[in-house]
């Protein structure tokens, strides 16, 4: 056998010998909250499940990538079980408001009031979020403030008229007037510092939560908005909703900027910095020290553990797709640590089959219902799921080198010792451990690479290995 594939083998093993075990809490049975032991599962409800191909709108064309194709709320519904199997406890839709022409994403709203068609109805939704919560799973929808679709109505309304900024482009990225005012991708932008503006969506943002019962919403463009607005906001809904939650976009690897939109009163916050290192420590380069380095600048956020980590979305490629060899091997191991570091890990739809998809459109394909049949890395993501619930709490950094890193989690006097090997080579590992034993999660053998507190081992290519501390 190749070394190129005992890793994947093993990986399968894991997965198949660890599928019996259960972890040791129940999922959070309170719909309400969101805590650090949350799993969000992203779904582009165009791009999910279609509970009918043969009475899809004239406009689905699953030949196009840039069109509708034909995913509907209905179908997410007929999947909440599967979604509930990968040990997510909460999803996150894309807006599901009425959007303009080709608005398949969400992205570009009409009707702040209404379900677009090509999803369903807003009974189809009330059901949805009944069925999800009848499975202890969370519902957060995609909401946006900082914009409406292409020629949207509003444009031709004279009510409205001193609603949008005015039409420019931004070219200065770093000029935070620029970044709020100006229009991202030609989208009219709209001026949140009108009180009309800031009135409207205080009340639609209510009358969502009020209507439906979701449990979050995942804000867009959040640096594109003024950060009083977000404090208005996010303050008037937590007086009538105190645990509902605000997942907000920033896309930014400043993590002291991050950490200034945590202060308006968002919850959790997109970790870009995080994403980076990750990306930097698991590739054909890997540098573990960009992935350390990402750790201390962890220090700047008051709630790290409620942050997003992610290594993919639909705005980012896939991450197998980052390097086209060796790319599932990468990925896996980046999901490892994904799932093993304090934070609410947000798996994007097709991952944990490892669907591929470079840039927009390629990351946002239909999810290959055929592929999720039988999957190693669905078993894997499954493993990593009951892993995470029994072992994370507290993260201890034990040792690295550029290409491989050691750490520590734990859990109610639990510990789990994790190693990677990010090398397309064996390597060489040693260091010192305080522990009577390292027992393999795998095998359930004692590791004889360990003795006199002092672990040494060459790891193989792709290498990853869980050790259970004694």
């Amino acid at each position: 056998m190749s070394k190129k594939f005992k890793p994947l083998l093993i990986i399968l093993m894991l997965s198949l010998a660890l599928s019996g075990c259960s972890s040791e809490s129940a999922p959070d049975t309170d719909v309400q909250g969101f805590t650090k032991d949350d799993i969000i599962y992203f779904i582009m409800v165009d791009r999910f499940a279609d509970s009918d191909p043969i009475d899809n709108p004239a406009d689905v064309d699953k030949s196009d990538l840039r069109a509708f194709q034909g995913g509907d709320l209905e179908g997410i519904i007929d999947k909440l079980d599967y979604i509930k199997s990968t040990g997510a406890t909460s999803i996150w839709l894309t807006p599901i408001m009425t959007n303009g022409p080709n608005g398949y994403h969400g992205y570009w709203i009409y009707d702040f009031y209404s379900v677009d068609p090509h999803f369903g109805d807003m009974e189809t939704f009330k059901r949805l979020v009944e069925e999800a919560h009848s499975r202890d799973i969370k519902v957060i929808l995609d909401y946006i403030v900082n914009h409406t679709g292409y020629d949207s109505p509003w444009l031709d309304d004279p009510q409205k008229v001193d609603w949008f900024n005015p039409d420019r482009s931004i070219r200065n990225w770093k000029d935070p007037e620029e970044v709020e005012l100006g229009w991202l991708a030609g989208l009219p932008d709209l001026d949140q510092t009108n009180p009309e503006v800031e009135s409207y969506f205080i009340e639609n943002a209510l009358w969502w939560i009020d209507e439906t019962g979701i449990d979050g919403f995942r804000l867009d463009t959040v640096r594109h908005v003024p950060e009083a607005f977000w404090e208005k906001f996010t303050q008037t809904i937590k007086e009538k909703h105190p645990h509902f939650f605000f997942l907000g976009e920033v896309w930014d690897e400043n993590t002291k900027k991050l950490e200034s939109y945590h202060q308006t009163g968002i919850d959790s916050i997109t970790n870009y910095s995080l994403y980076a290192g990750i990306k930097n420590a698991f590739n054909p380069m890997p540098n573990m020290f960009s992935l350390v380095n990402a750790f201390s600048k962890e220090e700047a956020f008051s709630s790290p553990d409620l942050n997003a980590l992610f290594i993919d979305n639909h705005d980012n490629p896939r991450y197998i797709s980052l390097n086209p060899k060796y790319g599932e091997e990468y990925m896996l191991q980046a999901l490892t640590f994904l799932y093993t570091y304090p934070g609410i890990p947000v798996l994007y739809y097709g991952t944990e089959i490892s669907m591929t998809g470079g840039g927009d459109p390629e990351n946002r394909q239909f999810m290959d219902w055929e592929r999720a049949e039988s999957h190693s890395t669905l078993d894997y993501v499954r493993t990593l799921s009951e892993l995470r619930a029994e072992f994370l709490d507290a993260f201890n950094l034990i040792q690295y080198e550029k290409e491989y890193i050691v750490y520590e989690i734990s859990k109610n006097d639990k510990k789990l010792l994790i190693l990677i090997n990010a090398s397309s080579k064996e390597k060489d590992i040693a260091f010192d451990y305080e522990a009577k034993a390292l027992i393999n999660h795998l095998t359930g053998e004692i590791s004889q690479d360990f003795s006199a507190n002092h672990f040494s081992k060459s790891a193989s290519p792709f290498e990853i290995l869980f050790f259970v501390v004694e």
